[in-house]
């Protein structure tokens, strides 16, 4: 944006005081003809609209055409908080067994259901005034030096990538397998019954091992391993593979596209960051759009692969779930409200089809689109469902029978101390084979600080969260039951910390947090109603990351450090007896050399089984140009049993421990292929074979 001269700055002043005078409003947005829109809303949008009404000068416009807005969402979200209990809610049952097209939801919390493509182009409209008047009033108010009281920021910062959890069972039945003997190590993952891509799978038999252009298929039936196929989908310039799934003879492989076509551009009605000495006024761009795709290959003939089908969507790459025969995909994209381009990009595409208008869950405030659609393996190339969520930013969480999305927001409030609040939104979706719809809202005190702190068990969703405060943090935790109205609440927990790992067993969950020391706290749940603080220990350092290890062993893998100045220390292993849940102690911890741990930021680094008694996990010291190890560890009931330390050459990626049968296998990336280096695993973990593959 340019800069204005002061007769234009004098004229903008004159505008922003004299509020809407002069500006013509779509008849659609007439005053009269919001109220009649507002009555067939909830209670909660009425008030909030309300509310949003006696905002003053040129902001009340933004917010009136843009229908509530953030800030008049934010505004009452003191209400949402307390009514969150009530609001609209949708039974999973009332449809069950019939084999018809269900409707979809037309309200979820603060997604409303669009009513036809007019409406979303509104939408995008408005927005984009709102974003020309809020780059204007900032502009203003940075000459001015003056600060807008109670303004309101979304968080768009993300602890952790991944975001989500579920009741979680003993690892040993989570990755126990189904091939010929079942005895090899899969994805670990956040929810039982749900996997999860990854860059590396394993079906006892075979690896596959996901590089930017090529799978490679490796045979590990024999002590030999010997590279069988390489799978290499047609890709352009600028396309990369980004995940890779493994069910019985097929192969699905995520691949994330990038048009790279040039698209001409009027300088004049567009903004670009480019040198004025070489502006004109007409040049060329780079389109940049991005799709995705997934690909589906029947590999029966591991050394010949071939194509089934293919689904392309709009967006870049998110996440994605496979739950039975049924892959979850998700997309995202980020949309420029301000960009005259924005209303026709708004709309995104499934296989060149435009999503249908009543498939498209809008929010007034957004900036990104969250596109879902879900495929049968079985008929490779269509979606089953498309679902589309217009949001600012919200995170993921899949249980077996829901998608989760929460959203992350802070109140400020000026220089009242005591006065911020944090929140999380919580919506909720249903899915069963590849259909989806609405299903509940709510909302909570806090933010999710642990990708396994929100966890759903027979309909009860648990959910840990630390409130921000000036001056000290709070962490509590919410039982709520299917349509997350509040069951029972535990506050005011460890004040002054906050939450850094988190798991639900059972009726039981453990949570770390930490300021100084590392304390684990353990909460009966057993009754969603009154959740009840059972016990407490407390070591120095931290864990970032728990595991069960059996029935009464909890494993933690995080850092120790300096109980007066928090100084890391090095990598640190805890085992935790929780067979009393009462009196928790501290069985064994050792600590080795180390800087970081990718397995304390993402569990899929992570080996960890009971049955084949393996912890395993990557350390790297940043001396030595990043050096990196793998360590291998067992439990001998009393204390942790080093197995392996191999050396491994830092690429700046992360690793993955394995195993099929009786041998062990570390995967590294390496000169643009991977390294595998296999162990006998009766022999002390002597050394077998190594493969590189291109």
């Amino acid at each position: 944006m340019g800069e204005w001269n002061e007769k234009e700055l004098e004229e903008i002043m004159k505008q922003i005081e004299n509020s809407t005078e002069g500006l013509k409003v779509p008849e659609s947005l007439e005053p009269e003809n919001i109220k009649k829109k507002l009555r067939k809303n909830n209670v909660r949008r009425k008030l909030r609209m309300k509310k949003t009404i006696g905002i003053a000068a040129a902001a009340a416009f933004a917010v009136i055409v843009g229908g509530t807005g953030i800030y008049g969402r934010m505004a009452d979200k003191e209400y949402a908080f307390e009514h969150s209990k009530g609001m609209d809610t949708f039974d999973e049952e009332e449809n069950a067994g019939i084999n018809v097209p269900v409707p979809k939801k037309k309200q979820v919390g603060s997604y409303r259901l669009a009513e036809s493509y007019d409406e979303i182009y509104d939408i995008c409209d408005a927005a984009a005034r709102r974003e020309s008047e809020k780059q204007r009033a900032e502009y203003i108010n940075g000459i001015t030096e003056g600060i807008t009281e109670g303004a309101v920021i979304n968080d768009l910062e993300v602890k952790k990538s991944e975001e989500s959890a579920d009741m979680f069972t003993p690892e040993e039945e989570s990755n126990a397998g189904s091939s010929e003997n079942g005895d090899y190590s899969t994805t670990n993952t956040q929810v039982e019954g749900v996997d999860e891509s990854d860059f590396v799978k394993n079906d006892g038999n075979y690896l596959y091992l996901q590089s930017e252009d090529t799978i490679s298929v490796v045979d590990i039936r024999q002590n030999k391993m010997k590279n069988v196929a390489q799978v290499e989908p047609e890709m352009n310039t600028g396309d990369t593979i980004s995940d890779i799934y493994i069910d019985g003879d097929r192969l699905f492989v995520i691949l994330q596209k990038r048009e790279n076509d040039l698209k001409k551009t009027n300088r004049k009605t567009e903004e670009i960051d480019i040198e004025e000495s070489y502006a004109e006024d007409i040049y060329y761009i780079e389109n940049g759009k991005m799709t995705m795709e997934l690909l589906t290959y029947d590999i029966s003939d591991r050394s010949s692969a071939k194509l089934l089908g293919t689904v392309e969507q709009d967006g870049t790459y998110y996440d994605s779930r496979k739950v039975g025969d049924y892959i979850y995909l998700f997309s995202e994209k980020w949309m420029n409200v301000g960009s005259k381009d924005a209303k026709d990009d708004v709309v995104p595409l499934i296989n060149g089809e435009k999503v249908n208008s009543d498939c498209i869950y809008i929010q007034d405030d957004f900036n990104r689109e969250m596109i879902v659609s879900s495929v049968n393996a079985n008929e490779p190339e269509k979606t089953v469902d498309v679902m589309v969520l217009m949001d600012s930013y919200a995170q993921i969480y899949v249980s077996t029978s829901a998608i989760y999305l929460y959203q992350q927001n802070y109140e400020w409030s000026g220089n009242d101390v005591g006065s911020d609040n944090s929140y999380t939104d919580l919506a909720k979706f249903s899915y069963s084979d590849g259909k989806m719809n609405g299903v509940a809202a709510g909302t909570v005190r806090g933010t999710i600080e642990d990708v396994f702190a929100i966890s759903e068990a027979d309909g009860v969703l648990r959910v840990l969260t630390t409130e921000w405060k000036p001056g000290a943090s709070e962490n509590q935790l919410y039982l709520l039951d299917k349509n997350l109205k509040e069951l029972g609440s535990l506050k005011n927990i460890a004040v002054g910390e906050e939450i850094y790992a988190a798991r639900y067993i059972g009726n039981i969950a453990y949570f770390i947090t930490y300021h100084n020391t590392d304390p684990l706290f353990v909460v009966d749940i057993s009754n969603p109603k009154k959740p009840k603080m059972l016990g407490q220990v407390e070591i120095t350092g931290y864990s970032d990351y728990l595991h069960p290890f059996g029935d009464d062993l909890l494993l933690g893998i995080g850092y120790e450090t300096n109980p007066d100045t928090s100084e890391r220390l090095g990598v640190k292993l805890v085992m935790f007896d929780i067979s009393n849940p009462t009196k928790l102690k501290v069985k064994d911890s050792v600590t080795m050399k180390g800087d970081l741990c990718n397995a304390v930021s993402d569990y899929k680094c992570a080996l960890v089984n009971k049955n084949k008694n393996l912890i395993g996990f990557d350390v790297i010291n940043w001396e030595n140009n990043y050096h990196m190890d793998y360590k291998l560890y067992s439990w001998n009931g009393k204390k942790f049993v080093k197995k392996l330390s191999q050396d491994l050459d830092y690429e700046g990626s992360q690793v993955r421990g394995l195993y099929a049968g009786s041998r062990f296998y570390i995967v590294s990336p390496k000169d643009g292929g991977f390294q595998i280096l296999s162990y006998d695993m009766k022999k002390d973990f002597k050394k077998i074979d190594k493969l590189v593959t291109e």
